[in-house]
């Protein structure tokens, strides 16, 4: 499924659900990652200010991705051969 977000505090909801879902606990999700308990939870808190490669390696443990989506379809469909969808 996707959730389209606009802004990095839209992110927080969707890591911790994430999360939940997998089953994992935070000190869990810190142990696949190399980090502690309350990094998970300062990622958890404050998604904005989280480099984005740790932010990938916390996606990445969860089984999930990040997708880079052109919503700008006119420019898209004007490009011949451009790929929509993800990047």
């Amino acid at each position: 499924m996707d959730y389209p977000l606009k802004m990095a505090d839209q992110l927080r909801p969707q890591l911790r659900a994430l999360r939940k879902q997998r089953g994992m606990t935070q000190a869990r999700l810190g142990e696949a990652i190399g980090v502690t308990q309350a990094r998970i939870v300062e990622i958890e808190a404050n998604p904005g200010v989280v480099n984005l490669q740790q932010i990938m390696q916390v996606l990445n443990a969860l089984g999930a991705a990040l997708v880079i989506r052109d919503t700008d379809e006119p420019a898209a469909k004007a490009e011949p051969g451009a790929r929509q969808g993800q990047w």
